[in-house]
């Protein structure tokens, strides 16, 4: 099917237009970007705001900053797009005239919901990009009022190096919060001084009120109790949303960072463990979540004002206040005693449960691999050990929970009949009223109760700690890459590729994957490698990708070292397709556009056509808008993954193309298609190809065979066969 014949396929998103990276200008211009059409006020204003910022990214770094449904942004997407793209903000409360034009460009929301991109003043008139209008006008520097957003560029990334001069991750995130939580400290002070008001007003009661049977005086206490239980009631009211913000703001960039240090790590370091160990470690983070978001984060804000309390029954009930004191102490060193085994029960828990929640996912992800080994017994005799190993360990942690929940009911009980002995003693002895006691013993509770609080929750504060320290070793990696802003440096390869003396292992304890291998490959050639399994031959399209590094000799691409080269920009100019691809959650559009997101239809539809899959989606009942992914794929005709793959990699447009055995699942039909690509191909684009097809070898410019990692052979097809069986013997 030709391309032209793929116009209709997907009448829903014919609005988008072709954009190219360099016709960046055009796009803003326009408010078009592959997938992206501003449709609210708020999306319109985006592209003209960044212009009058003077950002010099590319169309790809705008596009991939977007979120999936760009087209409606709102106030807090655009700030997080600004934010990807190298530009934090400051919100303030304003009107049109006092508009400071210093502080230009800025984007001005209106509390009626108009939106402005300000760039300049002149007098009483402001230049500005109508969001409603989607044009330029000259507006009036009135009273309007509403809320001014500021823009500053954010600084460059820290270096691993200043990272870890810097100190622990998590530590330097935690002083970003200092400013919101000083009037958090300040609202906890102001409720625990309005704490007291109840103790005080039955120490009156008792010792004034009933003695002197004076109502009046009763009348005003009650007033004046029920005053400083409205205020407190607001203050809590006020705490716990303030409280919420914070934890909101920590949750978010918590995951947020975490998720893309994990993205920007070499493969190697995320290929060592399984998925399922690596979701398991994922989810130890939200422990730390947890934390701030549940009572525990208003228990710590309470302890420190325990000596408040403390004070104020030294006022009043003198000696008594030895008494919390004591139990203060007893609490401490029961718990500097009890935390080693705490912490070693905790860890080995989390260890347990980490390796059960590994094996489950493996088994769910290779179940149909279980079933035709029929190693259902086996796999079910692995989970009982591994439950098992995991009940034990929880049941350790339950058992030093129940300690420490008996430790801290005798030590309170304890308090409380120490209280009340010394204080009937001093009312006896005329050293202090009824009134005094009964007030003594409030604030003893007082102080007591966020003590056994914190006390029984040692064992989430171990898992917060262990959570922590998971962070902040993740953090401390060095990533493959710093994230771009800009896309100014961005090279335009031709496609040459060689390899010097380049060797290369996966471990210290495993043979070599790559051993002295030297070739050259000039630009447009077409490769075929061919080797024995284990030979190397996916190791080499790895390392052209920049996925690994050679640990001995170097790989250039255009005579430049891919060391010395951005991966991402290296993989941006490499088009990759696996031996067994994969296919995400998502809509096959979607899918196409994660190679290149500024694609437009004529350029999936042109992707899909070459890769001989166009005629297969167009059968679909929604077309390129179908979803698919997880479960769907096994219902979508064979070899559909296979020619997606190859449709992806085409969409990139890239100068190297790597095609890890692409006819596998290829019948007669579609293996015909892809050697009438690889012709179109030829001379166009540099092309890798694993196959050990006759009919591809025979289209090859040259052969590379590969043996334990060497090269044994590079040169004419016809020689490659006969150099491959020489090895085999």
């Amino acid at each position: 099917m030709t391309i032209a014949a793929a116009a209709p396929m997907a009448p829903q998103a014919a609005r988008v237009s072709l954009v190219r990276p360099e016709r960046l200008a055009e796009a803003i211009r326009d408010n078009r970007l592959g997938d992206f059409k501003a449709v609210s006020e708020v999306a319109a204003c985006l592209m003209p705001l960044l212009t009058a910022l003077g950002w010099r990214g590319s169309a790809r770094d705008m596009a991939e900053a977007l979120p999936h449904f760009a087209d409606t942004l709102d106030l807090i997407d655009l700030r997080n797009v600004l934010v990807s793209l190298g530009y934090e903000s400051q919100e303030q409360r304003c009107r049109l005239e006092g508009v400071d034009p210093r502080l230009l460009p800025a984007l001005f929301v209106s509390d009626a919901g108009d939106a402005y991109v300000l760039t300049g003043r002149d007098g009483n008139q402001l230049r500005a990009f109508d969001g409603r209008r989607s044009d330029w006008i000259d507006l009036p520097a009135d009273r309007t009022r509403g809320r001014i957003y500021l823009f500053t560029e954010i600084p460059a990334e820290l270096t691993p190096q200043q990272r870890a001069a810097a100190g622990p991750w998590f530590g330097e995130l935690a002083k970003r919060f200092r400013r919101a939580a000083y009037p958090l400290v300040a609202v906890t002070l102001v409720l625990n001084v309005l704490a007291l008001a109840v103790p005080i007003f039955i120490m009156v009661v008792y010792d004034k009120v009933i003695g002197s049977r004076s109502v009046d005086t009763l009348s005003f206490l009650v007033a004046g109790l029920g005053v400083a239980l409205v205020a407190d009631l607001m203050l809590r009211h006020i705490r716990a949303r303030m409280i919420g913000s914070i934890a909101g703001r920590l949750d978010y960039i918590l995951g947020a960072e975490a998720f893309k240090q994990i993205l920007t790590l070499p493969p190697s370091f995320t290929e060592r463990a399984t998925v399922g160990s690596q979701i398991s470690r994922i989810k130890e983070f939200e422990s730390v979540r947890e934390f701030f978001t549940g009572p525990l984060a208003t228990t710590a804000l309470e302890i420190p004002f325990v000596i408040l309390f403390v004070i104020v029954i030294a006022f009043i009930g003198g000696p008594i206040a030895f008494v919390p004191i004591a139990m203060i102490v007893a609490f401490l060193a029961f718990g500097w005693y009890w935390l080693p085994v705490l912490r070693e029960t905790v860890a080995k828990a989390s260890r347990a449960r980490s390796e059960r929640h590994a094996f489950l996912v493996e088994t769910v992800a290779n179940m149909r691999g279980v079933k035709v080994a029929a190693a259902q017994e086996t796999w079910r005799d692995r989970f009982r050990t591994l439950s098992a190993n995991a009940v034990t360990a929880n049941f350790d942690t339950a058992k030093n929970q129940v300690i420490l929940q008996t430790a801290a009911h005798v030590l309170m009980t304890v308090s409380g009949i120490a209280v009340l002995a010394i204080g009937t003693f001093r009312v006896i002895e005329g050293l202090m009223s009824v009134g005094a006691l009964i007030a003594t013993m409030i604030l003893v509770w007082k102080v007591l109760s966020p003590l056994q609080t914190g006390f029984l929750a040692f064992t989430r504060l171990e898992q917060v700690k262990l959570g922590i320290r998971q962070l902040n070793q993740l953090m401390q990696l060095p990533p493959e890459h710093q994230l771009s802003r800009s896309g100014l440096l961005a090279r335009k390869f031709k496609g040459q590729v060689a390899f010097n003396r380049v060797s290369f292992r996966y471990s210290a304890d495993t043979d070599p994957a790559m051993l002295g291998a030297t070739f050259t490959i000039e630009s447009g050639e077409l490769v075929t490698i061919i080797g024995n399994n284990g030979s190397g031959k996916t190791t080499m399209l790895k390392l052209i990708a920049g996925m690994y590094t050679p640990q001995a000799g170097t790989v250039t691409v255009d005579g430049l070292d891919i060391r010395q080269l951005d991966p991402s920009e290296l993989r941006r100019s490499v088009g990759y397709v696996p031996k067994h691809p994969h296919l995400f959650h998502g809509t096959i559009a979607q899918n196409l556009r994660l190679s290149d997101p500024t694609a437009s239809d004529e350029q999936l539809a042109r992707a899909t056509a070459e890769a001989g899959v166009l005629h297969t989606i167009l059968q679909l009942p929604q077309g390129f808008e179908t979803r698919i992914g997880d479960s769907r794929k096994a219902h979508l005709p064979y070899g559909f993954s296979q020619r997606m793959a190859m449709a992806r990699a085409l969409v990139r447009d890239a100068p190297i193309l790597l095609l890890d055995e692409p006819a596998t699942s290829l019948d007669e039909v579609g293996d015909g298609a892809l050697v009438s690509l690889l012709k179109r191909l030829r001379g166009q684009r540099t092309v890798f190809m694993i196959s050990h097809r006759p009919s591809h070898i025979r289209l090859s410019d040259r052969v590379i065979v590969l043996d334990r990692g060497a090269v044994a052979f590079m040169g004419a097809p016809d020689e490659a066969l006969d150099a491959l069986r020489r090895i085999a013997q």
